[in-house]
């Protein structure tokens, strides 16, 4: 089964990683490469790395983005080697997709970086979805060098399940050329580990095998265009498989010294990856009729069905061994068969990717990848456990305050919800935040349960989902004294305080204005069945584990003062007529002072108006100083104007001829670039004259020594056959010519098209500097002219 994982977007592949100097288009999905870029090793911001533009970076709004909202395990088909050699072409038939990835009609590499398909592939009783990684080609003389080669095939040898080479060479020692950078993959990738527990990547008597062994994917190898008849045993006459041939005559360590590199890339083949298959794909034809070489740059336009049976099978068992192959990703473990490391889903897969980049970008050895893939699970764990603390932070103090802090039902009324409501207005109380204890733990309980769920959900590693369920169960309630239940006691209980204490306040005070009016003539024992139906009512309304404590202390505090009260009322009585008469002397007391008061402003009045007339006429004598001081010192700036001016003008022409120059200096600098690069171009083309002239030599060479050598076996036949086999002898001679002139007319054909194809791609580049010459001409006016008018102002 496909799944899109990206619908309503019109891309079936985006970028996954790119180089730095590359610039991604996010709406046309289309890559450039910034001729600007500063490849200078001292220049500021790469840290002097002379290959900083050719180091991988995560792309924004890419294939990145993709993965990190697949929550699915997942898994990789990386497919990497030689460039222009149909890696696009054979990973868009997983998808049954021509155009899945980018291909091309030209010698120039269609892929820059690593592209991830937006599809993937589900094998029917498996939830892991399949991505495919289409990897830029090596051995591009117009791109990547071997550091960068060797910086892909180290990202997809980090984050893929099968690694699927796809060259078109020999099955010989040559063939492993191009699979140089596994060597530098071993530097930074030790497979063994000294036995004191050191590091290193040679292979010594006490070394023993690393865990980075297993992080390796599985090799899968294709040999494109194959045909040749391989040769037969010696023991059974039998003749060779494809695999077998490689396993058994080439795959050979030869312990030489001039053989040092080959046999260690042999060494990682067939010990570092995971397992290792060989395989072979034919020459794609029509039936038995070969493409033509403008259909062969096209193939991706040509329907599959047109394709020969033999080639689609090839191909369909590439497919299938290679999911066979493909496994969900894992991260960590031991390295048992008991602990292989969590599932890695979308989101953790797209963290370890985000983790590789920076692997692979440094030169560092890369010492032990389960351990920095259990660092970043434990990273990412930390992580969720904080948010999980947060979430239940942030949950139940929302419950709490959303809790109501009265029962507003009392007896069938809604005595509560009015007196409570009354308090609310008057801003005494809040109107939410009050629990009972046992619905404090239930809801608590609760919470808790789902978040645990959700951890399950996102952390796949069993004993790191053990460890965090207990740390978020430590922090949210098992610590009696700092857990996030206990403040939210605390807080509870002194919200429940506050409130309870408002609300016996409002209902006793409404008793208390009865008891405490000025004739009152209530007995002690109306006042006890008083107070203690106030009471009552308290209890029920009030909520919280404050309830009792408040009517044990405020409410009894206040019955008392009340008894207290009413057994003094008739001394409060007396001293409250004696402080009226009191007041009444004070009151006149305060009229007589107004009297003085008045008398008081009246004088200040007539001082203000005296003091007016003389500040009036102290502002006359300053505006007539300051008319006069303003003229002079107008004659004093004109005359500094001037002066300034005189030297602005100095300057300005001072700054003109030193633009005039460097502008001069910049054209120099242009002329000589654009001369470099036409030296260039001419160099190019006098090279591939060269390497053509060379071809066609060679080629007549061998039709040379072929028709020598059939010319001298029909002389060996003529001497001995009678004069029908001669005449048969010259008839066949005759068809030898006859084909050899055809083949002659063949080979100049195709001469003059591979001349003409060099021709036009010499004059596209010519076409493209004089593009680059007159954008330049416009920037470099366009400079000129804001100079100038920058100038003029």
């Amino acid at each position: 089964q496909i799944v899109n994982c990206l619908p309503g977007s019109p891309h079936r592949s985006l970028p996954l990683f790119l180089p730095r100097n590359a610039q991604y288009d996010p709406k046309t999905n289309t890559v450039t490469t910034n001729i600007f870029s500063n490849n200078n090793s001292n220049a500021a911001g790469n840290g002097g790395n002379p290959d900083y533009d050719e180091q991988l970076v995560i792309i924004p709004n890419g294939g990145m983005d993709m993965l990190s909202r697949v929550n699915k395990p997942i898994g990789c088909v990386s497919c990497v080697g030689p460039y222009r050699s149909g890696k696009s072409l054979l990973l868009s038939r997983f998808l049954r997709d021509s155009k899945s990835f980018r291909l091309g009609p030209t010698l120039e590499g269609c892929t820059r970086g690593i592209w991830i398909s937006t599809s993937a592939i589900v094998r029917p009783g498996s939830n892991t979805y399949t991505f495919l990684l289409d990897c830029e080609g090596t051995g591009d003389p117009l791109e990547g060098s071997e550091t960068s080669n060797a910086r892909i095939a180290l990202t997809c040898i980090l984050i893929s399940s099968v690694f699927l080479y796809n060259n078109t060479g020999r099955p010989d020692r040559s063939s492993l050329q191009f699979l140089s950078y596994l060597n530098t993959v071993r530097r930074r990738i030790p497979m063994h580990i000294a036995a004191n527990g050191g590091g290193g990547g040679s292979i010594s008597s006490a070394a023993q095998p690393s865990s980075n062994r297993r992080n390796f994917p599985a090799f899968l190898w294709a040999f494109r265009d194959f045909f040749l008849q391989l040769p037969a045993r010696k023991d059974s006459g039998k003749p060779y498989t494809l695999e077998e041939y490689m396993l058994e005559r080439v795959l050979v360590k030869s312990n030489r010294r001039q053989d040092d590199e080959d046999d260690a890339i042999i060494d990682s083949l067939l010990n570092d990856f995971r397992s290792l298959d060989v395989l072979s794909i034919g020459y794609p034809k029509r039936g038995d009729v070969p493409f033509s070489p403008d259909e062969l740059s096209t193939l991706d336009s040509i329907p599959w069905a047109e394709f020969d049976d033999e080639f689609r099978t090839q191909i369909e068992h590439a497919i299938a061994l290679s999911l066979a192959k493909t496994a969900p990703f894992r991260l960590g473990g031991d390295g048992t068969a008991d602990d292989l490391g969590p599932v890695a889903h979308g989101p953790l897969f797209a963290s370890w990717c985000h983790r590789v980049v920076d692997l692979v970008n440094s030169e560092d050895v890369i010492p032990d990848l389960p351990d920095l893939q259990q660092r970043l699970m434990q990273g990412i764990a930390d992580e969720k456990v904080k948010e999980a603390i947060e979430s239940y932070a942030t949950q139940m103090e929302k419950w709490l305050d959303e809790c109501p802090v009265y029962n507003d039902d009392v007896d069938g009324k809604r005595d509560g919800m009015v007196i409570a409501a009354d308090m609310v207005s008057e801003n005494r109380i809040e109107g939410k935040g009050v629990a009972e204890d046992r619905d404090l733990e239930r809801q608590s309980l609760g919470v808790l349960v789902e978040l645990c769920k959700d951890l399950r959900k996102e952390i796949t590693s069993e004993r790191l989902l053990d460890e965090s369920m207990d740390r978020v169960k430590q922090r949210c309630v098992k610590d009696e004294h700092g857990s996030i239940l206990a403040q939210l006691r605390e807080t509870n209980a002194k919200k429940s305080r506050e409130n309870c204490e408002a609300i016996a306040r409002k209902l006793y005070m409404t008793f208390r204005s009865i008891v405490r009016e000025s004739d009152t003539k209530m007995s002690m024992k109306q006042f006890e069945v008083g107070a203690n139906a106030v009471e009552t009512k308290y209890r029920a309304i009030a909520r919280g584990p404050a309830v009792t404590s408040t009517s044990d202390t405020f409410l009894k505090e206040q019955k008392d003062a009340d008894r207290v009260f009413l057994e003094r009322v008739g001394s409060i009585n007396a001293l409250y007529k004696d402080t009226l008469q009191k007041k009444e002397a004070l009151d006149k007391d305060v009229e007589q002072k107004n009297v003085m008061v008045t008398e008081l402003k009246r004088s200040i009045e007539q001082i203000n108006r005296q003091h007016q007339l003389q500040v009036e006429k102290i502002n006359k004598d300053t505006q007539s100083k300051m008319k006069k001081m303003t003229e002079d010192h107008s004659t004093e700036l004109n005359a500094a104007i001037e002066k300034q001016k005189k030297e602005e003008e100095k300057n300005i022409a001072a700054l003109q001829d030193d633009m005039n120059a460097k502008l001069q200096k910049v054209e120099e600098d242009r002329a000589a670039e654009l001369k470099r690069k036409q030296e260039e171009m001419e160099a190019a083309r006098k090279e591939a004259e060269t390497h053509l002239a060379a071809e066609v030599a060679a080629r007549e060479e061998r039709l040379k020594k072929e028709e020598a050598a059939h010319e001298q076996e029909i002389k060996k036949l003529l001497s001995t056959a009678d004069a029908n086999m001669k005449r048969e002898i010259m008839a066949a001679e005759e068809k030898r010519q006859a084909d050899k002139v055809k083949f002659q007319a063949e080979l100049d054909r195709k001469l003059t098209d591979a001349e003409k194809k060099r021709a036009e791609e010499i004059r596209a580049r010519e076409a493209r500097l004089k593009e680059e010459e007159k954008r330049h001409k416009e920037e470099l006016e366009r400079v000129r002219k804001e100079l100038n008018e920058k100038m003029e102002l």
